[in-house]
C-alpha cells in the first residue's frame, strides 16, 4: 500500500507542475527579465523582477540552476557598466552574485559535471576566457589571445568552443578545456556574398552528442547589414552546413533543442522591424514554430536536456522513470516502464 501511495503521489506531482525546458529573456513586463517555458512554448513563468538589463543565460547540467549576467548599473546611465555572473535556482529563488569583481564578467558556460564555469572577463588585458571553480570561487585564466569571448563547453568536458577576432571578422574556435590547442573550427574562413564583407560568427553551441557545433553568422559590408545564417559544423570533418532557414531574417541567439533534433533561434522575419521571437526549427523536416507569439522581444534562450521529457505523456513518464531509476534504487520504483494516458 505504501508503494502504491508513493507511485500515485508521483503521478499527481508530474501532472500538477510543468517542467521547464527553455530559459529565455523577454521584455514583456517592460524590462528584460528571465523567464522559463516548456519546449512547446507553454507554461511560461517569470523568474526575475529587477530593473537591470540581462544576458547570457545558461542552464546548469542538472537543470536545477541558471546563470545569467545582469548589468547592475543599467538603471543609471550615469554609471559605467558593471556586469557580473549571477546564479539563480530554476524556480527563481536563491539568487546570488558569483563573480563580484570590478571587471566585466559574462558569457558563462557550465562544465558537464556542474563544478566549473568557463566565462568571459575583462579582468586581465582585454576580453579573455577564464574558469571558475564554483565551490571555492577560485578563478584561473584560460586564454591570452587578445579577444576571446562566449565559451561553450563540450558534453565530454574536454573542449571549449568560443569566438575570436580573426581575418575580416569574428570566427568560432575550439580549444582544450585547459586553454591549450587553440584552432579555428573551419579549415578556412567562409567568404561572404561580397568581396569586402565582414563575417561575425556568434553563439557557438555543442550538440548534445558532441558531434556538431551550431552557431549563427552575420554578414556586413561597410555601413550595411547583408544577411544572417545558421550553420552546423561537423566536429571531425570541420565541414559547415548552412541550415535552410527563411532568407532575409535577422537572427540573434541560437542553441540546440530536443536532444539535437531541433534548433532554437531568436529571429525577426524580413521586413518586420526589430522585435525578436523565439522559433524552433526541426532539422528532420524544416518545420518552423514560433514559441513566443507575445508582442514583445524574446531572445537569449537556452535549452536543458535534463528537463526535456518529450511531447507525449507516455514518453515523458517513461523517460523520467528511467532517470529516477538511474539516480535511486528505492524499492517502490517499478521495474517495468510506467505509462499514462493523456
Amino acid at each position: 500500500m505504501w508503494k502504491l501511495w508513493l507511485v500515485t503521489s508521483f503521478f499527481v506531482i508530474v501532472s500538477t507542475f510543468a517542467v521547464a525546458d527553455i530559459v529565455f529573456l523577454s521584455d514583456r513586463d517592460g524590462r528584460s527579465n528571465v523567464y522559463v517555458m516548456q519546449d512547446d512554448g507553454s507554461a511560461i513563468r517569470q523568474l526575475t523582477n529587477t530593473p537591470f538589463s540581462k544576458g547570457d543565460l545558461a542552464w546548469a547540467p542538472d537543470g536545477r540552476q541558471i546563470t545569467y549576467a545582469p548589468d547592475l548599473h543599467s538603471a543609471d546611465h550615469r554609471q559605467r557598466q558593471q556586469v557580473d555572473i549571477f546564479l539563480l535556482n530554476a524556480d527563481g529563488t536563491g539568487e546570488r552574485n558569483l563573480t563580484q569583481h570590478p571587471a566585466l564578467d559574462a558569457g558563462a558556460s557550465w562544465s558537464p559535471d556542474g563544478k566549473l564555469l568557463a566565462f568571459t572577463s575583462t579582468r586581465g588585458e582585454g576580453w579573455e576566457l577564464y574558469m571558475m571553480e564554483i565551490a571555492t570561487r577560485k578563478v584561473q585564466q584560460l586564454t591570452r589571445l587578445g579577444f576571446a569571448v562566449d565559451p561553450d563547453w563540450s558534453p565530454d568536458g574536454k573542449h571549449i568552443a568560443f569566438e575570436r577576432e580573426g581575418p575580416r571578422g569574428r570566427h568560432i574556435y575550439t580549444m582544450n578545456a585547459d586553454g591549450r590547442n587553440v584552432r579555428p573550427l573551419l579549415r578556412r574562413p567562409r567568404q561572404g556574398q561580397f568581396g569586402n564583407s565582414v563575417i561575425v560568427s556568434s553563439f557557438a553551441s555543442w550538440s548534445p552528442d558532441g558531434k556538431y557545433i551550431l552557431y549563427s553568422e552575420q554578414e556586413y559590408v561597410p555601413n550595411r547589414w547583408v544577411a544572417d545564417s545558421i550553420l552546423v559544423v561537423n566536429k571531425e570533418t570541420r565541414h559547415p552546413k548552412v541550415l535552410d532557414t527563411p532568407q532575409g531574417w535577422k537572427i540573434n541567439t541560437v542553441c540546440w533543442a530536443d536532444d539535437g533534433d531541433a534548433v532554437l533561434f531568436a529571429g525577426v522575419p524580413k521586413g518586420f522591424g526589430n522585435i525578436y521571437k523565439i522559433y524552433k526549427y526541426r532539422l528532420s523536416n524544416g518545420q518552423l514554430t514560433n514559441l513566443t507569439p507575445h508582442p514583445s522581444d524574446n531572445w537569449g534562450m537556452d535549452w536543458t536536456p535534463y528537463n526535456s521529457l518529450a511531447v507525449s505523456a507516455r514518453e515523458k513518464l517513461t523517460t523520467l522513470w528511467a532517470r529516477l531509476k538511474a539516480a535511486s534504487r528505492a524499492s517502490f520504483i517499478p521495474q517495468t516502464p510506467v505509462t499514462a494516458s493523456n
